[in-house]
């Protein structure tokens, strides 16, 4: 086992959770959720929708807030990332805890927008994002249209982007209803799984 693999055995069992799938759905997941519960839900724009949960996490999550002001837990938001050797991203959000980092993308959307896939998807496809970890994560912020349509209409897009049916694509994310999961293959043929979450921001 490498010491990134113990670092990240070590964190999950003081965190008592079986697995890296475990701590993603029930510990940052479970915690954007639970965050999406209490905030403001009208529309704006994506990077102030955005801080309303990481407020959230830090000062009234009941999940993760002692493990963020505890300094266990980092949450990082426009985390600068290197996208190659001579340029730099900027991801929305990520978690980070133990030599794994969980980094997510957000998106404002009015409808099944090709943006979501050509400024989020393909920065995990190329490995932009996320190059050493095998799991990320997508927020979509609705602030026009039905929710279920751009879900359904987007996971349809996500699929004809290097696809590939796996073992975690066959198991439902039951905590939220408007999600899917998918997994791709990368432009060096090593695999990322991604979470799709979808967040009703409509209210006026």
């Amino acid at each position: 086992m490498n010491r990134k693999n113990q670092f990240i055995q070590s964190g999950l069992k003081i965190l008592k959770f079986k697995s890296k799938q475990d701590l993603i759905e029930n510990l940052y997941l479970k915690a954007i959720v639970d965050s999406y519960s209490r905030i403001d839900k009208s529309i704006a724009i994506e990077n102030e929708i955005r801080d309303r949960f990481i407020h959230d996490f830090y000062y009234q999550n009941p999940i993760i807030k002692e493990l963020v002001q505890d300094n266990i837990l980092q949450i990082n938001w426009e985390r600068w990332v290197f996208k190659n050797e001579d340029d730099l991203g900027r991801a929305d959000l990520s978690f980070a805890i133990s030599g794994l980092e969980f980094i997510i993308e957000c998106k404002r959307l009015k409808n099944v927008s090709q943006k979501y896939i050509d400024e989020g998807l393909y920065r995990f496809i190329n490995k932009e994002y996320s190059a050493n970890e095998s799991n990320a994560g997508m927020l979509g912020f609705v602030i026009k249209g039905c929710v279920k349509d751009i879900s359904d209409g987007l996971q349809e897009k996500c699929k004809k982007e290097s696809y590939k049916s796996s073992d975690f694509t066959e198991q439902l994310y039951n905590n939220w209803s408007h999600s899917f999961k998918t997994t791709h293959s990368r432009v060096d043929s090593t695999e990322i799984n991604i979470y799709h979450l979808f967040f009703d921001f409509m209210k006026n």
